[in-house]
């Protein structure tokens, strides 16, 4: 089990009662309405969430014991972290990406390709790159090329079209 899954940073505070302001590090917003509490990672502190609302793509909370706009600005460019525990379950065929950062990469072959260093969510789908020694490759993630997926094993098999490794 990770200790903690970055859920969001804060990045402002806003008003003089200790609301944060907070950008989303996950792919739904809203999800922060689901949760009862997060920890605050600069003091390792479990927190209630006493109110959340949602502007701009920025979501604001008020948090227990974060009562004043002095406490709030300390709190500035640290994260909001959830527990394993209060992840969701996801769809067949969706990972969290923490759960892909650093699996290694084989061909149907299985020729080694390297491990999975980085995740770029471009829009349309998202990319992995993938590192060995000598070289980087972009991987894109559908179905063409990703062919299987093992979190427990951290394998993931690709489909090496011609041109996708060069």
């Amino acid at each position: 089990m990770k200790d903690y899954i970055k859920v969001g940073k804060i990045v402002n505070t806003h008003g003089i009662k200790g609301c944060l302001k907070c950008i989303s590090l996950t792919d739904d917003l809203e999800r922060f309405e689901d949760l009862e509490y997060i920890y605050t990672e600069k003091d390792d502190v479990k927190r209630k969430i006493k109110d959340v609302w949602f502007a701009k793509g920025m979501a604001y909370l008020t948090l227990e014991n974060i009562e004043d706009m002095t406490t709030a600005e300390s709190f500035k460019n640290s994260y909001i972290s959830i527990f394993e525990d209060q992840l969701r379950e996801l769809p067949e065929d969706s990972y969290y990406l923490f759960d892909l950062e650093g699996i290694e990469v084989y061909t149907t072959e299985g020729e080694f390709i390297g491990k999975i260093t980085d995740i770029y969510q471009t829009g349309a789908n998202d990319v992995y790159e993938v590192k060995n020694k000598n070289k980087s490759f972009l991987i894109p993630a559908v179905k063409d090329f990703v062919k299987e997926v093992n979190i427990k094993d951290k394998k993931m098999v690709i489909n090496a079209v011609e041109g996708l490794l060069e």
